[in-house]
């Protein structure tokens, strides 16, 4: 997976708790896409503990994975907006959590 960098003047706008395998919601193991990965928002998962599997979808339905991206415990992925996808948590002892970046013209319109 390409290496995404979020445009310096987009906006922190939220945080999830931190998560394990346990207390993540089950939705984000299962491919979505959902309001956090919409138009002009770049979702950074940062791991603090294990390791978690990002993988990528052209669409919905399609079996074929296009990206992977490890992030292992100390490091965080950035992911693309507007994109299908599903995480894998590849260790039990997984921590982590999500952050949201905004393009500030859509939160201007919203």
């Amino acid at each position: 997976m390409q290496h995404i960098i979020i445009p310096p003047n987009y906006i922190h706008t939220r945080s999830t708790p931190f998560w394990t395998k346990e207390t993540a919601p089950a939705s984000i193991w299962r491919r979505h896409l959902d309001a956090g990965t919409r138009q002009g928002v770049y979702p950074r998962l940062s791991v603090m503990r294990g390791v978690i599997r990002y993988y990528g979808y052209a669409d919905e339905t399609s079996p074929e994975i296009l990206e992977t991206l490890t992030i292992n415990a100390g490091e965080f992925g950035v992911f693309p907006p507007e994109k299908w996808h599903n995480i894998e948590a590849l260790t039990d002892d997984t921590v982590f959590c999500v952050d949201f970046y905004v393009d500030p013209e859509i939160l201007i319109a919203g």
